[in-house]
């Protein structure tokens, strides 16, 4: 039914929509036509039932359909995505996702392509491209495709597209849980860089995560002062992955050695750079160590492994010892003990007796000393 409201032409009809269950939900459609001539409005009323038979609107949404502006270029997203990022992630993760776009925006099929362009098999291509002609790690391209997915999911939830394309990541060993023997570490760290060498004592001996903590690492984080509880010093984790990763983690004598040593050599700079890596990226600190890593593994002629490894060598090394795993939790920067029970399915029966024996030894030493507290008059007629 066309009607007139004032000086604007209307129609309304009722609707019916029945559901599965055999229910029934009625609606009153009533709509302004925004046309001049009552013919016109009749045509935007047949319309409207149309779609609605059709299933392409709900009664409840707007009519005539809004009009949707073309998806913009993945180039110019792009900017407008690392922007978000700055703004409501971690600044490590707004660096990750800064250097896997701009490896994605040198491939102009996708960089100058619209949003809604970019299909599963052009991700594909890329992915191809990445691996055979740059000759990418596994590792780097998959994090790039991750990076591609988020910018997608944050263009839906934005109205920006409809759908997200599906983006499969490529297959990888879980490499992340190799343990590197002291035999393999004396051997990469003989033929490591200077750089790559004093990265990975660091990681080893504290069990940074490399990418967020290590790397990003600043002199402001690290004391050198000794103090009863950490007499080589110490490194401050200011912000991490999640707030369990905040801690103070303890020096080894190497690990302070060769703080020490790039403090004083960064000291001799014309200017001293912030970080303890410093890099020449937007970052200001190096971000990946790949390549320097895969050459001292060659050179060494080691199976591979990942440069993450390090910090899965020192929980493994650590459990081994006979530290429990609610310190290693503490150290690891981990949110329950529970998560790094995982480093004690390497601990052999022998690490198990070592470290009831120091519990023996614990046990004993204290049984005496509460016995000569409590009965000193025994203790002295005994000595």
């Amino acid at each position: 039914m066309v009607f007139k409201r004032g000086n604007s032409l209307w129609y309304k009809f009722r609707w019916c929509i029945k559901h599965e269950d055999g229910s029934k939900e009625n609606f009153m459609i009533r709509r302004p036509a925004k046309v001049r001539n009552r013919k016109d409005a009749a045509d935007v009323e047949r319309e409207h039932r149309r779609a609605l038979s059709l299933g392409q609107v709900h009664p409840n949404d707007p009519w005539p359909k809004p009009a949707v502006s073309a998806p913009p270029v993945f180039r110019a997203f792009a900017k407008e995505f690392l922007q978000y990022a700055k703004t409501h992630t971690k600044p490590g993760t707004h660096v990750f996702y800064d250097v896997c776009l701009d490896r994605l925006l040198t491939f102009a099929a996708i960089a100058d392509a619209p949003l809604d362009a970019i299909t599963g098999d052009l991700v594909s291509r890329y992915a191809r491209h990445r691996q055979e002609v740059a000759e990418n790690s596994v590792i780097t391209v998959n994090a790039d495709l991750r990076t591609l997915r988020r910018l997608f999911h944050l263009a839906v939830e934005w109205g920006k597209l409809d759908r997200a394309p599906v983006i499969h990541e490529l297959p990888q060993s879980k490499g992340r849980d190799r343990v590197v023997s002291f035999q393999e570490e004396a051997k990469y760290l003989a033929k490591a860089s200077d750089n790559l060498r004093d990265a990975a004592i660091l990681a080893v001996d504290t069990g940074l995560r490399p990418n967020s903590e290590l790397f990003p690492l600043k002199w402001a984080d690290v004391e050198l002062a000794a103090s009863a509880e950490c007499p080589h010093g110490a490194l401050h984790v200011r912000q991490g992955k999640t707030d369990s990763a905040k801690r103070s983690l303890p020096l080894t004598p190497r690990a302070a050695d060769v703080l020490q040593r790039r403090k004083k050599a960064a000291e001799g700079e014309t200017k001293l750079s912030a970080f303890v890596f410093p890099g020449a990226g937007k970052s200001g600190h190096i971000v990946s160590m790949q390549h320097p890593h895969e050459k001292a593994i060659g050179d060494a002629k080691l199976a591979s492994f990942e440069f993450y490894c390090w910090r899965h060598t020192f929980g493994t090394r650590a459990a081994q010892s006979g530290m429990d795993r609610f310190t290693l939790a503490r150290l690891m920067g981990h949110s329950s003990p529970a998560v790094a029970a995982r480093y004690y399915i390497h601990v052999t029966e022998t690490h198990v007796a070592a470290g009831f024996g120091k519990f023996v030894e614990y046990q004993t030493r204290n049984v005496a000393e509460g016995l000569a507290a409590a009965f000193p008059q025994v203790s002295g007629a005994v000595q």
